[in-house]
C-alpha cells in the first residue's frame, strides 16, 4: 500500500487532518496499525461532561453525561436521570467518565427515581443541547451551563459541571472494560442490584424445569424493556447486529412460586436474571453441575 494510501485509510478510520495522519505515519516507520494506535493517543476531540443539576423549589435532582466531539460539535453519548433523592447528588463529578455514566444508569433503578420525568426530557433536551453547541465557537462547561440554564428557564436550575479530556483511545476503550467470550467485569464500578427479566431456551431433549440445580449452565436471553437492559445487553454480550442473542448463563437460585418455577441466573456482580418457568417445561442445559457423590447416597 502507497503512503498517500496509508494517510487516506488513516484520516478514515479515525477522523484525523491529513497533516495529523501524517504525522502519525512518520512516528509509527510508516507502519499503518501503529499509526493508528499513535493517532489514538494523539487526537484529543472528546470532551466528557460530567453534570450534577438541583431544582430548589421542586427539590428534584439530576445527573447528566455529555461526550461531544469537539471538532465536529457532535453529541456522541448522552444521559440524564432526576430524582426527588437526595443521595444521588452525592455522586461525585471526580468519577471517570465511564463510571459517572454508569451511576446515572444505576440512579434510574433507586428509590425516588422520577422515570417519566426522564424520559420526557430527554430527548428534548439532547436534541436543544445538540443544535446549540452546534451554534458556539468554544464548548466550554459555562457554554453547557448557559444552555441547560436556558432550556429550564424559568425554572430556576443550579448546575455544577466538570469537564475531561479524552484522547480517541481513552474514549474507546472503556475503564477496566475487560471482555472475553461474551463476559464483562464491572470490578471496580458498583451498578447496585440490578435484576432483569429474562427467558430461557427450551429444549424437548432437555433437562425438567423441576430437575434444574444451582450450577447448571443454561441459555438465555434478555427480554427486559427497560432502558437501563439495553445498556447491559451491550456491556454483557447479548446482542448482535441489533438483534437479542442468546448467551451462557449460570443459575444462582432456583425456588418455586406459584405453581411456577423462578430461576435466578447470574450474569455479572449484581446484576441477575430473573425467569419464570412452568415446572414441566423441559430446558435446554449447556452444562449440568456434577452433584457431590455423597448427595447421591444422602440426598437430604
Amino acid at each position: 500500500m502507497k503512503e498517500k494510501d496509508h494517510i487516506k485509510l488513516l484520516m478514515e478510520e479515525t477522523g484525523c487532518e491529513k497533516s495529523e495522519a501524517e504525522l502519525a505515519l512518520s512516528l509509527s516507520d510508516n507502519n499503518i496499525e501503529k499509526a493508528i494506535t499513535t493517532i489514538g493517543f494523539l487526537l484529543k476531540f472528546t470532551t466528557v461532561f460530567k453534570i450534577k443539576l438541583i431544582f430548589p423549589k421542586e427539590n428534584i435532582y439530576g445527573l447528566m453525561h455529555i461526550a461531544a466531539n469537539m471538532k465536529t460539535s457532535d453529541i456522541l453519548r448522552f444521559s440524564i436521570t432526576f430524582s426527588h433523592n437526595p443521595s444521588i447528588y452525592e455522586i461525585s463529578t471526580n468519577l471517570d467518565w465511564f463510571s459517572f455514566e454508569k451511576a446515572i444508569f444505576s440512579a434510574r433503578l433507586d428509590a425516588g427515581a422520577m422515570e417519566d420525568y426522564t424520559q420526557k426530557i430527554e430527548e428534548n433536551l439532547r436534541l436543544y443541547t445538540q443544535q446549540a453547541i452546534k451554534e458556539i465557537i468554544s464548548i466550554s462547561s459555562d457554554e453547557v451551563s448557559t444552555i441547560i440554564k436556558t432550556f429550564f428557564h424559568p425554572i430556576i436550575v443550579k448546575v455544577e459541571i466538570v469537564n475531561e479530556e479524552l484522547n480517541l483511545t481513552q474514549f474507546k476503550k472503556l475503564p477496566d472494560y475487560n471482555s472475553k467470550q461474551n463476559f464483562v467485569s464491572f470490578t471496580g464500578y458498583d451498578l447496585g442490584f440490578v435484576k432483569l427479566d429474562v427467558k430461557i431456551l427450551e429444549d424437548e431433549n432437555g433437562k425438567m424445569a423441576k430437575k434444574i440445580s444451582e450450577g447448571d449452565t443454561v441459555l438465555s436471553i434478555i427480554i427486559d424493556e427497560r432502558e437501563i437492559s439495553h445498556y447491559l445487553v451491550h456491556l454483557i454480550g447479548g446482542k448482535e447486529n441489533d438483534n437479542m442473542i442468546p448467551i451462557p448463563t449460570t443459575v444462582k437460585k432456583v425456588s418455586y412460586k406459584n405453581d411456577d418455577f423462578e430461576i435466578h441466573l447470574h450474569y455479572a456482580p449484581s446484576i441477575v436474571g430473573l425467569a419464570k418457568i412452568k415446572s414441566n417445561v423441559k430446558l435446554k442445559i449447556l452444562e449440568a453441575k456434577t452433584q457431590l457423590w455423597w448427595k447421591k447416597i444422602l440426598p437430604w
